[in-house]
């Protein structure tokens, strides 16, 4: 199945954190900025930051281990482990007839995918 584009987003108690995703040149989609954030209370303005995100998934964007690091900086978090351990992770990919939805990571250890 051919990925077009693809998001991560990143849920806390307060807000909802939205990243959108490029491929490098290894063909790993990493998460890049700019970040999206939203109110976990603004449901109608979900969908438009979506739509936005989505725009700049693939969008030619150099990413590179530097890049993915900056998603740290921005989120004020020292480590991945941290952030596994502090956010709900949900990853959405979009192919040419489908979407995927793939939940990466709940604080409990949970792994699944949809």
């Amino acid at each position: 199945m051919n990925i077009k584009k693809q998001i991560t987003v990143c849920k806390t108690d307060t807000e909802i954190k939205i990243y959108p995703e490029s491929k490098n040149e290894l063909g790993l989609w990493i998460a890049h900025p700019p970040c999206f954030v939203v109110s976990i209370n603004d449901v109608r303005n979900m969908e438009s930051v979506i739509n936005i995100a989505l725009q700049y998934s693939n969008s030619g964007v150099s990413v590179t281990e530097e890049t993915a690091k900056n998603v740290l900086k921005e989120m004020r978090i020292k480590s991945w482990n941290i952030l596994y351990k502090s956010h709900r992770i949900i990853s959405f990919s979009l192919a040419e007839k489908k979407l995927l939805l793939r939940l990466l990571y709940i604080p409990k250890k949970v792994f699944s995918q949809i």
